[in-house]
């Protein structure tokens, strides 16, 4: 279903269509505006491994990270290095805010000021994880600080997104064949684009198979009687 190569080809395309992609959430959209946008639910080293591509490609993107993250820890130092370095190939960084893990706003008034104060950004844009039953009221911001959800990015754009592996070419071709009204927001997930399986579960399965390898690696190098 999708690879590098494959991601690289959707850029590509979407270039040559003229879209020009940006990371400036606050900019006056047109038809050529391009989000790409990045939630980063499993892993920082394939969100950095993506960026390259982009990199290469002189694109960038916009990757949103999450601080309740069960599969990865922000804060661990292997990361921090990773999130650094794609902010200096000149992606946007920003926060990917979970609210089943937070008890009110609150909650993100303490995660931004986190993410602000390690990674040395304002936040001015933020990504909702599973925003649920938050789409019946998807105008709203929060305290103040816009996210993707709102109809400025969500309606008035065309918006598709690869969640759950979804397969988006179909879509984006669709897109790109009709006259163009109004610009695009393409939600992609780093995960579905790592490896050449075509089925989602196999590709998770082997996301487990390398993450297993490096908590191994990891406690090997945190306790020297580790035995295996």
């Amino acid at each position: 279903m999708y690879n590098f190569d494959r991601y690289k080809t959707l850029i590509e395309k979407l270039l040559k269509a003229g879209l020009k992609p940006t990371t400036n959430w606050n900019k006056k959209l047109d038809a050529d505006t391009l989000f790409l946008r990045h939630d980063i639910d499993f892993s920082i080293s394939y969100a950095h491994q993506i960026a390259l591509v982009e990199y290469n490609l002189n694109v960038k993107s916009t990757f949103f990270f999450m601080l309740t993250c069960n599969m990865y820890n922000f804060l661990s130092e292997h990361n921090q290095r990773l999130v650094k370095n794609i902010s200096e190939m000149g992606h946007k960084i920003s926060l990917h805010f979970d609210f089943k893990a937070n008890k009110d706003l609150d909650s993100f008034r303490r995660e931004k000021k986190i993410f602000e104060n390690i990674t040395n950004v304002t936040i001015d844009i933020v990504s909702l994880h599973r925003p649920g039953s938050f789409l019946n009221n998807n105008n709203s911001t929060l305290q103040g600080i816009p996210q993707t959800y709102q109809d400025i990015y969500y309606k008035n754009m065309l918006y598709i997104s690869d969640s759950g592996g979804k397969n988006i070419l179909s879509l984006v071709n669709e897109y790109l064949n009709k006259t163009r009204d109004r610009g695009l927001h393409l939600l992609t997930h780093p995960i579905w684009w790592i490896n050449e399986h075509d089925k989602p579960t196999i590709k998770l399965n082997s996301w487990r198979s390398k993450y297993f390898d490096f908590i191994t690696s990891q406690i090997r190098a945190n306790c020297k009687t580790y035995e295996q």
